[in-house]
């Protein structure tokens, strides 16, 4: 008897572990986005809610993490690198920058900053550089070039009041140049 029990159990725990994914699909039809059987992210919920919107129909689980891992990332090696700001234009910038020694680098926010460069030749002046990629495309205003320049005044360092935008544009171009060379070459 306790067999027949036993194995009257396994049968009822059995099939219905094969018609879970079935349930869980069939809520997902009923639910959309909102299936309270699922537990999302908060990014997997609002990429769900935009998909849904967009197209009018709710989105299958299985493609909404599908494309999750297609859009945020790009497998390196043994670790997962996460494309926050073109590669191409991270990579230009780090190149005309690496002269000047760096105060900040951060590739995922896309921001680069120089410590104070001094002139040999004028020491009470004093610049720094800021560059801030702006965009995951390779496009002309997904990079933007600063300077920051400073003169010494009684031992206080002060704005020079000089206007630099046609050094931030050279700059910039020269950028946006070299990342179409790595660019280019990276799609042959």
């Amino acid at each position: 008897m306790k067999n027949l029990i036993i194995l009257l159990a396994l049968f009822l725990i059995s099939s219905c572990s094969g018609n879970n994914e079935k349930v869980l699909a069939n809520m997902d039809k009923v639910y959309g986005c909102d299936n309270p059987h699922r537990q999302l992210t908060d990014i997997e919920y609002k990429i769900c809610v935009d998909k849904q919107r967009s197209s009018g129909e709710p989105l299958e689980m299985d493609e909404l993490r599908t494309n999750l891992s297609d859009l945020f990332s790009i497998e390196r090696g043994s670790g997962t690198y996460i494309a926050s700001v073109n590669k191409p234009l991270w990579d230009s910038a780090l190149k005309i920058t690496k002269e000047y020694p760096l105060k900040i680098a951060d590739n995922q926010g896309g921001y680069i900053e120089t410590d104070w460069i001094y002139s040999i030749d004028s020491l009470n002046q004093r610049c720094a550089i800021k560059i801030s990629i702006l965009s995951t495309e390779l496009v002309s205003n997904g990079i933007e070039s600063n300077f920051l320049c400073q003169k010494q005044v009684d031992e206080i360092w002060v704005a020079d009041g000089i206007d630099y935008t046609n050094e931030e544009k050279q700059l910039t171009l020269k950028i946006l140049n070299e990342a179409s060379k790595i660019s280019q070459l990276s799609n042959l």
